[in-house]
């Protein structure tokens, strides 16, 4: 097709989608002029005062998908049928770890998603960059895990004569475990293959979880309870020093953030 032609054809589509466009009323012209006016208000305010952590925290929590909260109170039903169902303290034990475990599964796209969806360049753009982003959304994940894990602790002491410090530490353990590996695997690993090797880490907590359960049974005992408190508290530090080193890759840029993605560039 030569240029004249496609000129041609170029004016007279112009001329027909004018010709069926409609004129728009005086009514649709004030209220978007009233809309503009109102958004103009808004940001002028957000400007002169700032967004500060506590409100761009909790403006992370409509970003995160419905199923997130769906899926964390279908681990809560479950823990509550194994709870009402008295199965007995070895299955609510088991129950109460592995399900905290798969909790960090839950928050696993959210924080992968700058990576995943390649937006992490788009983040660094912005006032509030990647490594806001990422910390707002590890509060917001990191309140809600805690909170489903108390609903399930709470559930288990309700079916045992247990106190709640020792079953805290059978959620705790291998939470904190499986939450900082999964930090881990995430910074390191290719965005294409993050995910998946997540899924497989936890799985491996929960795999080390049964196979102390089989093999050394008496460390649930009573007497044992400063063994799992030195563990989750060994776990735990794990889990704040993941969580720091994904907060400085984030904050020193995209070739430490995304290496994937910054070598395309280079």
């Amino acid at each position: 097709m030569d240029r004249v032609t496609r000129a041609r054809i170029e004016g007279e589509l112009a001329q027909c989608f004018a010709g069926q466009r409609e004129a728009p009323s005086s009514k649709v012209v004030d209220d978007l002029v009233f809309s503009m006016l109102v958004e103009d208000a808004r940001m002028a305010h957000t400007s002169r005062y700032g967004v500060g952590l506590a409100a761009f925290t909790a403006a992370q929590v409509r970003f995160i998908p419905i199923w997130t909260w769906v899926t964390q109170a279908a681990l809560v039903a479950v823990m509550y049928l194994v709870a009402t169902a008295s199965a007995g303290t070895e299955a609510t034990r088991m129950t109460v770890g592995i399900l905290s475990a798969m909790t960090v599964l839950v928050g696993v796209p959210t924080v992968h998603a700058s990576k995943r969806y390649g937006v992490a360049e788009l983040e660094y753009s912005c006032l509030h960059n990647t490594a806001s982003v990422l910390m707002a959304r590890l509060i917001v994940l990191g309140c809600s895990s805690a909170l489903v894990g108390a609903c399930m602790v709470g559930l288990a002491v309700s079916s045992l004569d247990l106190g709640v410090f020792e079953v805290s530490l059978w959620a705790c353990l291998p939470f904190f475990c499986s939450c900082a590996s999964a930090l881990a695997v995430l910074r390191k690993a290719p965005p294409n293959a993050a995910a998946l090797l997540a899924v497989v880490v936890v799985a491996a907590c929960c795999s080390a979880l049964l196979l102390v359960d089989v093999a050394f049974l008496q460390l649930y005992d009573a007497a044992s309870v400063a063994v799992w408190a030195t563990a989750a508290a060994l776990a735990l530090a794990w889990l704040v020093h993941e969580v720091t080193l994904a907060l400085r890759s984030a904050a020193a840029g995209l070739d430490a953030f995304s290496p994937q993605m910054a070598k395309t560039y280079h």
